[in-house]
């Protein structure tokens, strides 16, 4: 039923944004832009094993669309691709573990984002993001986990800024999270309140204060539970550079089951960096640094850690048509339930040509480790991907 109304809602939301577009003001601008990404991607060790690595092919193509609608007062962005994946082992399988081509599936990634201007001082938004996927990070930015299972997961999110004075203003959220599991792991359900209250410095800085409650419900024996975060914030814009940075303090208490609450002093900061008066594609050259450190959310099994990490990403383009971008990570998973502690480490380099505007071939390896104290949790995996990427931009109206 959870799935049928996610797949219900997005097709509603889907059809709206479409019928806007196609019948919207003469004054509107609209993008139309068909996509597909190809490629295919070698694992070392596809299943993240201590011992009996297997190595795997994995092909995939991800045809899909892009709908933009700008009007004076309105915005709205569709992004919807089908994703088709298909694994092939290029080792024998040790005993008692299965082929990877059984983890073959069709997937979905759709995000749509809408607001409205409805008079000087007040906006509304609603934003939908649907996923059907075997990525655990798509469920906790901050995961842990190297489960394969096959899950759809749909974030709705409404919300409302008002600025009720010429330096205040306040946004409010509402955030309703759906986990659905194949098979295997826990469903679970989470609804979310978001309070922003801003002071605006000046017309390139800001802080403001962030209250997060939410609650998150499982279905089987995982420990309901309730989470209050507090933080003050704040965020700066210096030529080519953007600031965020924030700290506070984060509760989480569980309804039953003898665990003990948990608390954290939680905070992050964010720098990027991009040519001035340039998009993500045209920028010469780019930087991001993620510093923090968080609880995660998805504690299916009970499994909390505090995740402290250093992500860095970045990119330079030589020659209008190749651009070489690196990334590095590392994040240290400390469990709050047991002594388990893990390090894992990830860097990755990536060439890409681009002989027209709208194509791009690609080449990226890398390798992702960890280290864990707990026995038959370590693992290396290296990866090497070769990509096509076709994205035909049809113009604007």
């Amino acid at each position: 039923m959870e799935k049928l109304r996610m797949s219900i809602l997005w097709k509603a939301l889907l059809a709206g944004s479409v019928l806007l577009i196609l019948y919207g003001s003469a004054v509107a601008k609209i993008i139309i832009q068909p996509k597909i990404h190809s490629g295919v991607m070698n694992n070392s060790n596809f299943w993240k094993a201590e011992n009996d690595e297997v190595s795997v092919n994995t092909y995939y193509t991800k045809p899909g669309i892009v709908f933009g609608y700008e009007a004076p007062k309105t915005e709205i962005s569709v992004d919807a691709t089908v994703d088709f994946q298909w694994f092939d082992d290029q080792d024998t399988p040790p005993a008692g573990v299965r082929d990877s081509s059984d983890d073959n599936f069709v997937g979905f990634t759709g995000e749509l984002k809408a607001n409205h201007q409805l008079t000087d001082r007040l906006n509304i938004g609603i934003a939908d993001q649907l996923y059907v996927t075997r990525d655990p990070a798509r469920s906790d930015g901050n995961s842990n986990s190297i489960a394969r299972d096959k899950y759809t997961i749909n974030y709705l999110e409404p919300s409302i800024y008002y600025e009720f004075a010429d330096k205040f203003g306040l946004m409010t959220k509402y955030r309703h999270t759906i986990t659905d599991y194949e098979k295997g792991l826990e469903d679970s359900n989470e609804h979310r309140g978001i309070f922003d209250l801003f002071y605006i410095l000046n017309r390139s800085a800001a802080v403001y204060v962030d209250y997060q409650v939410w609650q998150r419900e499982y279905d089987q024996n995982s420990n309901d539970y309730v989470s209050n975060l507090v933080s003050l914030n704040y965020e700066h814009e210096l030529n080519y550079f953007t600031l965020k940075a924030g700290a506070g303090y984060h509760h989480r208490s569980f309804d039953e089951g003898g665990l003990s609450d948990l608390d954290l002093f939680s905070w992050k900061i964010q720098i990027k960096g991009m040519d001035p008066d340039s998009t993500p594609k045209t920028t010469r050259s780019r930087i991001g640094l993620f510093v923090g450190q968080e609880m995660n959310d998805d504690g299916t099994g009970d499994n909390y850690f505090t995740a402290s990490y250093v992500r860095f990403e970045g990119g330079y383009r030589f020659f209008e048509r190749l651009e070489t971008s690196v990334k590095a990570a590392f994040q240290n998973s400390d469990y709050d339930t047991d002594a388990r502690d893990e390090d894992t480490y990830l860097a990755a380099l990536r060439l890409a040509y681009s002989p027209v505007d709208y194509l791009t071939f690609g080449v990226e390896a890398g390798l992702e480790t960890r280290d864990s104290n707990v026995a038959g949790n370590d693992y290396d995996d290296t990866f090497v991907m070769f990509t096509l990427d076709f994205d035909y931009d049809l113009g604007s109206r």
